[in-house]
This record gives C-alpha cells, structure tokens and sequence, in this order.
C-alpha cells in the first residue's frame, strides 16, 4: 500500500478530481468567448525539482533536494517545471505549491489545495485550483501496486474546483496577464508507471480568459 499511496501522490502533482475522458476543451470561436492558451508540461523531462513531507517513499527531483518531511510544511508539495507552448517549444516557468489536509498525502476521495504561478517573457499568471485525484488513473495505480509496470494512455481532469464548473479560476496576473479573470483545467495524459517510482505523462495548462 505504501507503494499504491505514493504513487497516487506522485500523480496527483502532475495530474495530477474531476475526470472528463474525451471532451478535451477546445479554443471558442464566438465573439464573446474567452481567450484560450494552452502550456504542458512533459514528465518527467521538463520538471526541474520536487519536494514534500510524505512518508511514503514519493520520489524527490533531484534526489539530494531537502525534504519537507518532520517540519512544519510537511503536508505540503512544491514543484517547479519548464513550461512549452502548443509547438513543444519553452517559453516559461511555472511553480506548482500544493497543500495537503495532512503529511499522509493525496488519496482517493479526498482533495486539496493547489496555488500555480505561470512566468513568461510577458508576464504572469496566478491561478488557484481544488483538486482530486482522478477515477481514470486508479488502475494504473493498482496494477502498479501489484509490483508491474503500466504504460498507456488515460487522460483525465485533475480539477475539481472551486468554480461551479469544476475548473480552477484567475486570480490575476502581471504583464500581458494583468488585470485578467477567468477559469483553468489541469489536464494529464498519463502514459507510464514503473516500480522504479518513475512516472510518465503530458500535463496540460487550458487557461480561459475572459474577454477584457
């Protein structure tokens, strides 16, 4: 179960709720729709550290980071990545800080807080989401649990809130982004657990801004 526990962590970062399979949100066309960006994330080649307090033996990037747990921030997770557009091409970086009811970590039927900063040349974003872990990821995790590799392709919702839509919203922003609302989705495709804690995927970042 340690295993199973750890793992559903690990995939709650990058996936990281709220599970739609095949209605993947696209760019609106009408005059009065939001304004659509799309970052993602790949995992793990674009994630540049991971921390938490969990006993559970998640995994930390890089292996030598201070480790949150038996202090006062063990219940929580910090993580930061590089960011790509819709060409795969970087151009940014965003932090994702994670706060947690506990330091046991995410679990299925619970959710927690999230806090995202997303940077880039024109500025930046502060998003604020709920999330759970997704139903779609559970078997993956179980056949993981089992001590066997998993590799496909589930992509699920990680959002679960707190808009009544189940997205995450916009807190605000700098730059470009100053001044701006709206609502978000964190979206993963999860492609491969392996026993040696390794985890493989694409996170996507919808952002939907309102019109100014």
């Amino acid at each position: 179960m340690k295993i199973f526990s750890s793992f559903i962590a690990f995939s709650a970062v990058f996936s990281l709720g709220l599970v739609l399979l095949v209605q993947i949100p696209q760019p609106a066309t009408a005059a009065n729709s939001p304004d659509f960006i799309e970052f993602t994330i790949n995992v793990p080649e674009d994630v540049l550290s991971m921390t938490h307090g969990f006993n559970t033996g998640l995994m930390k990037i890089p292996p030598t980071i201070t480790s949150l747990s038996g202090s006062a921030d063990q219940s929580m997770l910090a993580v930061t990545a590089r960011l790509r557009n819709a060409g795969g091409e970087f151009v940014g970086i965003a932090s994702e800080l994670e706060v947690f009811p506990d330091a046991i970590g995410p679990r299925p039927g619970m959710s927690w807080k999230t806090d995202w900063t997303i940077t880039t040349k024109q500025g930046s974003l502060f998003i604020y989401q709920e999330e759970r872990v997704p139903d779609a990821h559970i078997p993956a995790f179980s056949q993981l649990a089992s001590g066997q590799n998993w590799h496909g392709s589930i992509i699920a919702n990680i959002s679960s809130g707190p808009h009544p839509s189940g997205r995450g919203i916009i807190i605000g922003g700098t730059g470009v982004y100053a001044g701006r609302t709206g609502t978000f989705i964190e979206r993963v495709d999860l492609t491969g657990l392996t026993t040696k804690g390794e985890m493989l995927g694409v996170m996507y970042l919808q952002i939907y801004l309102d019109k100014k």
